[in-house]
């Protein structure tokens, strides 16, 4: 059985994800996963008279080993210029490995510690709730982040008999420093009262490793994701 170690994520332009999937597998990536997002912008007058407030955008996941991550962020940040702004972005989110010790006991190994400068705040809303957890997020400090649709697989919260309606989902994904996880994510758990059954749940994951974030200043990107 694979171990896997890591998820190494890149955020990218659609059209894109495939020739950078077809890269990854150059360096010895088995597969990943295609998600389709959309990466909210800035605010920006001239882009809101033109009616541009949303970017297409393709999130490639892809299960790696801690080296063959690494091997990653270097590749394809030299193939698809992520050091240029609005190339694109990757990062990686570690796992926790257990290994079994002589005496029976577990012994947890973590990368949750002082050595992480980046975080991934991940919150899961009704569909059309997104855009007002990115504004939360804002007001607390986040660049921008990466809205991804999907649908719940729980109990329905409506039904038409004999058909079964499944609610439909916003997934909230935003890059933060260190220094503004906790902010932020207080924020969004307040303002859309995360705290009531039903309203959305909101986790955070340490990021490991990081390529295409432009620094200024803050130590993440002026967009949070692309």
């Amino acid at each position: 059985m694979a171990v896997i170690e890591t998820l190494f994520f890149t955020v990218i332009d659609r059209g894109k994800a495939n020739a950078v999937l077809h890269k990854a597998q150059e360096c010895g990536a088995k597969g990943g996963t295609i998600l389709l997002g959309e990466g909210t912008v800035q605010s920006n007058k001239l882009l809101e008279k033109m009616g541009v407030t949303e970017l297409h955008k393709e999130i490639l996941v892809i299960s790696a080993s801690e080296e063959l991550s690494d091997i990653l962020h270097d590749t394809l940040s030299e193939a698809f210029l992520f050091t240029k702004r609005n190339k694109g972005i990757a990062f990686t989110i570690p796992f926790k490995r257990c290994q079994k010790q002589s005496l029976g006991h577990d012994k947890i190994n973590s990368l949750y510690d002082e050595n992480i400068s980046h975080y991934c705040i991940i919150t899961v809303v009704d569909k059309g709730r997104g855009k007002e957890c990115m504004k939360s997020a804002r007001l607390a400090g986040a660049r921008g982040g990466t809205l991804i649709h999907g649908r719940g697989a729980g109990i329905p919260t409506d039904f038409y008999f004999p058909l079964v309606i499944e609610p439909q989902k916003d997934i909230v994904m935003i890059i933060t420093t260190k220094d503004k996880v906790s902010t932020i994510r207080e924020r969004i758990f307040s303002d859309l009262e995360l705290g009531k059954p039903g309203h959305g749940i909101l986790f955070t994951l340490p990021i490991s490793r990081t390529s295409g974030l432009s620094e200024n200043g803050s130590g993440e990107s002026k967009e949070g994701l692309p």
